[in-house]
């Protein structure tokens, strides 16, 4: 309701959900920040991953300079 869009929730951290993949399974968790800022940990391949932009994007989430970086770990860890 207050995003607007559907959402995954856990113990107060998001989860992936089809419109926002992210780690290499559901097991992962994090949230997303002010300003494109993202941080999540995935458990099963023992990885934490964090964006801190230093100028704000206006995506919820996946903002292009993001999105890029988290794809080519995503590509890294296969």
């Amino acid at each position: 309701m207050v995003l607007h869009t559907d959402t995954l929730f856990s113990s107060g951290y998001m989860k992936p959900f089809p419109s926002f993949r992210f780690g290499t399974s559901d097991k992962a968790f994090g949230t997303p920040g002010l300003g494109v800022s993202l941080g999540y940990a995935d458990p099963d391949v023992g990885v934490g991953f964090a964006y801190a932009p230093n100028r704000l994007g206006f995506y919820m989430w996946n903002d292009p300079r993001e999105k890029a970086l988290r794809e080519a770990l995503d590509r890294c860890l296969g």
